[in-house]
């Protein structure tokens, strides 16, 4: 097209016909100008399709790993439910004055099963590189940025202090109450394992203590997840509306 204008156009400037020469030279002028703004508008077309694409994979891996930190979650809390076993069940032979050490040691391993709070931060440390303005809606970027860069470190920060803390003294306190013995396998191969015998433990502040220490860190623990849990939701439903659409 540009090729015939060019070849009217010296045709015109040979015949020195000058008013139309200047107007095919401006049509010239004018489809080599629309040519360059179309292809600038597909360009931008393109980079455009190529951020969305690469948002609604970032978004998808964070979604992906806000699933598996709840699958995280309720792990921890099943934890915390089977150490409320232990401890309720220690508070019933209290109740009951029945301080058979057996029974004692049966309940005792279930305050074992500690738990220990983390979070996958893959998917979002990737966007960060990268630059949050990658998310093109202003109310999902400032959700990530709470949930990640505050909402996760101060949950830990507490679990730490308060459910960690007193978990820590508890077994502490109750360690002092276990001795060592030694058994023997028919291979003869020698165990050693930890065991509660003490009298009349229901008497000993030591051991009251640290039932009253593990009975605090569990609730603070699940209040904790439970509070996190919260934000968790909040953060895939909104990731999972936005995705939708």
């Amino acid at each position: 097209m540009i090729r015939f204008f060019s070849k009217i156009r010296y045709q015109l400037a040979a015949e020195n016909r000058f008013g139309k020469y200047l107007r095919y030279a401006v049509g010239e002028i004018l489809l080599v100008v629309i040519g360059i703004l179309i292809a600038l508008q597909v360009n931008n077309w393109n980079e455009e399709r190529k951020i969305h694409a690469f948002e609604r994979k970032i978004l998808t891996d964070v979604l992906h790993t806000i699933d598996n930190d709840i699958a995280n979650q309720e792990m921890l809390i099943r934890r915390l439910d089977t150490m409320s076993v232990g401890i309720s069940n220690i508070y019933r032979l209290i109740g009951k004055n029945e301080s058979s050490p057996d029974s004692i040691q049966k309940y005792i391993n279930y305050l074992r099963t500690g738990i220990g709070f983390y979070w996958d931060r893959g998917a979002y440390e990737s966007l960060k590189s990268v630059g949050l303005d990658k998310i093109s809606n202003d109310s999902i970027r400032a959700d990530l940025a709470r949930l990640y860069d505050f909402a996760y470190p101060r949950i830990q920060a507490m679990i730490n202090s308060e459910y960690l803390e007193s978990y820590d003294e508890a077994f502490h306190l109750l360690d002092g109450l276990l001795i060592t013995r030694m058994s023997v396998e028919p291979d003869g191969e020698t165990t050693l394992y930890r065991v509660f015998e003490i009298n009349d433990p229901f008497q000993n502040p030591e051991f009251l203590s640290s039932m009253r220490l593990f009975s605090m860190a569990n609730e603070r623990a699940r209040y904790r997840l439970d509070n996190m849990r919260t934000w968790l939701d909040y953060n895939k439903n909104s990731l999972e509306r936005y995705l939708k659409k």
